[in-house]
């Protein structure tokens, strides 16, 4: 072979092998920049979260709530997409389950002004709310706050005949929790000392039947909470401690409440 023609098939090979280095440049750069349109689709749709612990009961303030990228694959029906509401009109609605920083609000969540009792959404089926007045000593001292677990106590003075009295006190209803204080439905409000923030109303989760108990003991004296621990903060089911007829004594009338299960 020539020295010319060997020239001639180096040349050759060397440009074939640029070519191909070409082509495979362009092939993948154009790969990559189909994929990023889909990648950034992924993670361009948005949706409504919590910007910070928000607790039962609490009010939405102006950014509780912010906008925040999701993506497609994790997302579920309930979640409130960017542009099906304003942001705006959810300010002052209240909470009724605990949200967490960073997660997804769901509308069934929040009852907005307007619209039915903060109370009533947040009673379970079959329970009721009642209130009772308390005194800085019946609530120790605001130390008990909304989400504590208490026994209603009833004192009264007791007299077995013409100087013979004595100071009773007994456990109407066990293990309820507590709703409110005055208007506060917030388990994490700050407990405070001071005197003048104590409630002078407590509001409690009771069945039909506690709630008819309560009502009677407070004609009958002055009632009190006892606090329970939070280790027993399980709700003893109604059937298994109140059924049957109570009676109580008011002076020398005998009053007789029907509890049913």
């Amino acid at each position: 072979m020539k020295f010319k023609d060997v020239i001639g098939l180096m040349v050759a090979l060397i440009l074939a092998i640029i070519v191909a280095f070409v082509t495979r440049y362009f092939l993948v750069a154009k790969e990559s920049t189909k994929g990023a349109p889909v990648a950034q689709e992924v993670n361009t749709l948005k949706i409504l979260v919590a910007s910070k612990p928000l607790d039962m009961g609490v009010k939405i303030q102006p950014g509780d709530l912010v906008w925040q990228p999701w993506p497609n694959s994790s997302l579920n029906d309930s979640y409130i997409q960017e542009g099906s509401i304003q942001l705006d009109s959810l300010t002052g609605s209240v909470i009724l389950e605990r949200i967490d920083k960073g997660e997804p609000v769901v509308i069934t969540n929040l009852v907005q002004p307007g619209e039915k009792s903060v109370l009533a959404a947040l009673l379970p089926p079959g329970k009721r709310a009642i209130s009772i007045d308390v005194t800085p000593q019946a609530i120790s001292s605001g130390l008990i706050q909304p989400g504590d677990y208490v026994d209603v106590l009833l004192s009264k003075v007791v007299t077995s005949g013409p100087s013979n009295s004595y100071g009773q006190t007994t456990t109407v209803v066990s293990n309820i929790k507590v709703l409110a204080l005055d208007t506060v439905m917030n388990e994490s409000a700050p407990k405070s000392a001071n005197t003048n923030t104590i409630p002078k109303v407590t509001t409690l989760e009771v069945t039909p039947g506690q709630a008819q108990l309560i009502t009677a003991a407070a004609k009958e004296g002055s009632l009190s909470l006892s606090l329970h621990s939070i280790a027993n903060n399980k709700v003893a089911e109604a059937e298994d401690i109140f059924t049957g007829i109570v009676t109580l004594m008011r002076g020398k009338e005998k009053v007789e409440i029907q509890v049913n299960k």
